[in-house]
């Protein structure tokens, strides 16, 4: 309940933002893993815009309804979790910029969420609001459940399960950014930092939950992406 709390503001924000931000051209705001997911489900039939974020919301309501834990929790526990997906945010920070240290010879070309065609000074923005949310619920809700799963199925010990599952799931969302029309241009800073970074947040997932890995990879979208922040 706590991380359906949290996300449902953000969630909220960024479907209006697609609406009265896009206008005719909504679907060019929806961020990679938002129309990845989209275009699955319009091939089995599901078309209505609403049915992933329900479906989403829907998947949070059951994973508590199979939780021991009580429905009710403390207003303040919302507070904490965004202070500490700030920090996290901050932390990411400072290791992309430890990284990029060790990068100086190579060329980087930044990180750049905007899509091709969006004009509205506010595009970028809800991209970042999509991207927190919908690359962490395909990434990390769905894809490390699933590979630790069919690990252990496999007989693989769990403490190995749970880091090829976090790594795997990872390296899945550094490749995801250059695979496409249109893709990000490869480069070795781009596809390294992205695999830590999907470490990062998996290891967050993993031990913090889904809304701190949400808050946590938003905010840090918003930190670079929307006020350029580096140290």
């Amino acid at each position: 309940m706590p991380c359906l709390a949290f996300i449902a503001p953000l969630l909220l924000a960024y479907e209006a933002g697609v609406f009265f931000v896009g206008g005719p051209s909504a679907d060019v705001l929806r961020t990679g893993a938002d129309a990845w997911m989209r275009r699955g489900l319009n091939a089995i039939g599901f078309t209505d815009q609403w049915i992933l974020p329900l479906g989403l919301m829907f998947v949070l309501v059951s994973w508590q309804a199979f939780n021991p834990r009580n429905w009710r929790f403390p207003p303040f526990t919302l507070l904490g979790m965004t202070v500490e997906s700030l920090i996290l945010a901050v932390v990411l920070v400072g290791i992309s910029r430890l990284l990029d240290l060790g990068f100086v010879t190579l060329e980087r070309h930044p990180v750049m969420p905007l899509q091709a065609g969006t004009v509205s000074p506010f595009a970028p923005f809800v991209g970042f609001l999509g991207a927190g949310i919908y690359e962490e619920a395909f990434f990390r809700l769905c894809l490390i459940p699933l590979f630790f799963q069919v690990l252990r199925l496999l007989q693989t010990p769990k403490m190995l399960a749970s880091a090829v599952a976090v790594t795997a799931s990872a390296l899945l969302f550094s490749l995801a950014h250059h695979a496409g029309t249109p893709g990000e241009s490869f480069t070795w800073f781009a596809f390294i930092f992205r695999w830590l970074a999907g470490i990062f947040f998996a290891w967050v997932f993993v031990v913090r939950g889904f809304g701190v890995a949400v808050g946590t990879h938003t905010a840090y979208d918003i930190l670079v992406g929307w006020f350029g922040w580096h140290f």
